[in-house]
């Protein structure tokens, strides 16, 4: 079992790595949609903070996330997370606690009040992880089973049909 892992904000030569992960979202990107989403303006070659991955001391991907700021009725500014995903045969609630501990701290840096986790993919790596609903710095946290809304990468419209 890993004792420590890194969260970090997605690096190029990751990209391909965390694909493996993202295919678990519904509705996933295909390959070239996901490495189109990560280069652009804004994604990983322009430092965007939004794509964050947990790797083992080995360097290998085992959890990705998708955050960015949002408003929300109750709480005002939080860090919504609508992509959450853990590939951990081993650890997954650790993995999971890593990833919302650095989640919390994030949001802490940018002075929002609550993380909201859209869990459906991870559903499961949440009910072996203890979960406190407030964590240091007075963030809370919110785990919404409902999906995202809109995936922030294009989407096929269906299969090609041969004629």
């Amino acid at each position: 079992m890993q004792a420590a892992y890194t969260i970090a904000g997605m690096k190029p030569e990751q990209v391909d790595a965390a694909y493996l992960l993202v295919e678990a979202v519904s509705p996933p990107p295909d390959i070239e949609s996901w490495r189109a989403y990560c280069d652009t303006p804004g994604g990983v070659a322009g430092a965007r903070r939004d794509l964050r991955v947990a790797t083992n001391p080995r360097g290998h991907v085992k959890g990705l996330c998708l955050c960015r700021q949002a408003r929300h009725a109750v709480h005002g500014a939080i860090l919504d997370v609508p992509v959450f995903v853990v590939a951990s045969a081993a650890d997954e609630p650790g993995v999971a606690s890593a990833m919302v501990e650095d989640l919390c701290a994030l949001a802490g840096r940018l002075d929002c009040a609550a993380v909201r986790i859209r869990t459906g993919a991870a559903a499961r790596s949440f009910t072996r992880m203890e979960a406190p609903r407030r964590i240091g710095g007075g963030v809370a946290l919110i785990l919404d089973p409902s999906p995202m809304a809109e995936p922030p990468w294009p989407v096929a419209q269906g299969l090609p049909v041969k004629t």
